[in-house]
């Protein structure tokens, strides 16, 4: 910032336009110094004062808001985040400094996070987040030291797949009481599609002709309301078996005669209004308990590899952003087939 002589009184000033620590523009002015080199040493102390004043008086709760804001995060994804610093974070630091947090808390707080979660890449995740925190606090609010560097992160553990065989399916999907369900847990199941893919859908959406759906929106659970997918790579065509096809056909037509006004921006599970997710994830747990809803979308892609479905396709039709994921996700389902291969030399 550059310093002025004051003509009139024979005399130096700065002036500085800063923000604060909310992000409120401010404009500080000083005058009567006697020389140039004496304006530019208090501008440089003012300046550093601001800074430490931020790191000073600054909480957790302050930083989590700030960076909530900061970022531009979906609906869904901003719940998630606060619900988790409510639940993890806040207890732990939500009362504190950013400054007086030190390495100690840090191991402390992981230490607690592996204890609490049965699921370590549970506890990782939100070990993760915390560090954004304090890395965000770095960046905005001028916190010098990051106590996060000293403490090993949380390591990743790969997940079990789980998933259920197409036989045993076809045997209890039909234990669904209601049949708007039943159609739906179908169309999960040979698709692939994600829930909140599945409930946005509309007839728009739908290629009878060439029996294929395209994805380019999610339901928000909570809002019911569409919002964009969960990645970029989610957007896409997806085909679907003849006897889906038949399946909405009859859906549609029942659809039809039922619904006043019947048009193809009616959602294809609700018409008027998309269904429930809590309402279908209860019935969904009384017919499979030991399955979470996304289950489902590993059972498909499980049943393609296993009938022999190349790897680069199964990509496409899981619409993964790139084949590391696929790779890393059920690669070791074709490391358990590497013998059957050798039949081709048979």
């Amino acid at each position: 910032m550059p310093v002025y002589k004051d003509k009139e009184r024979k005399t130096w000033y700065y002036k500085v336009r800063y923000k604060d620590m909310y992000g409120r523009n401010k404009q500080k002015l000083k005058r009567g110094f006697k020389g140039r080199k004496e304006a530019i040493l208090a501008e440089a102390e003012f300046l550093s004062s601001i800074q430490n004043a931020f790191t000073d008086e600054v909480t957790f709760d302050e930083i989590f808001e700030h960076n909530i804001k900061h970022k531009k995060l979906k609906e869904k994804t901003i719940r998630r985040r606060r619900n988790e610093y409510n639940r993890h974070i806040k207890p732990f630091f939500g009362h504190m400094k950013v400054k007086d947090v030190n390495v100690q808390h840090v191991m402390d707080f992981k230490t607690n996070l592996e204890n609490h979660f049965e699921s370590l890449n549970s506890a990782r995740t939100v070990f993760s987040n915390f560090k954004i925190l304090i890395n965000h606090a770095v960046k905005f609010f001028g916190l010098k030291i990051d106590p996060t560097i000293m403490v090993e992160p949380i390591q990743r553990v790969k997940p079990k797949i789980n998933y259920i065989k197409r036989e045993e399916f076809e045997e209890r999907v039909n234990a669904l009481e209601l049949h708007y369900y039943k159609e739906l847990t179908r169309l999960l199941f040979y698709t692939g599609l994600r829930v909140g893919e599945a409930l946005a859908l509309t007839w728009n959406d739908i290629d009878l002709e060439k029996s294929q759906l395209y994805v380019d929106k999610t339901l928000d659970p909570k809002l019911r309301i569409p919002t964009s997918p969960k990645t970029a790579g989610s957007v896409g065509y997806v085909p679907f078996p003849s006897f889906i096809k038949e399946m909405l056909e009859e859906i549609k037509k029942e659809s039809a005669e039922k619904i006043y006004g019947f048009n193809d921006e009616l959602y294809v599970f609700g018409g008027l209004t998309p269904y429930h997710y809590s309402h279908y994830h209860k019935h969904f747990k009384l017919v499979f308990p030991e399955l979470r809803i996304h289950d489902l979308r590993h059972s498909y892609a499980t049943y393609l590899i296993n009938k022999g479905v190349d790897i680069y396709l199964v990509k496409e039709l899981m619409r993964h952003d790139d084949i590391k994921q696929t790779a890393n996700t059920y690669g070791h389902l074709y490391v358990e087939r590497k013998h059957e291969v050798m039949s081709v030399f048979d």
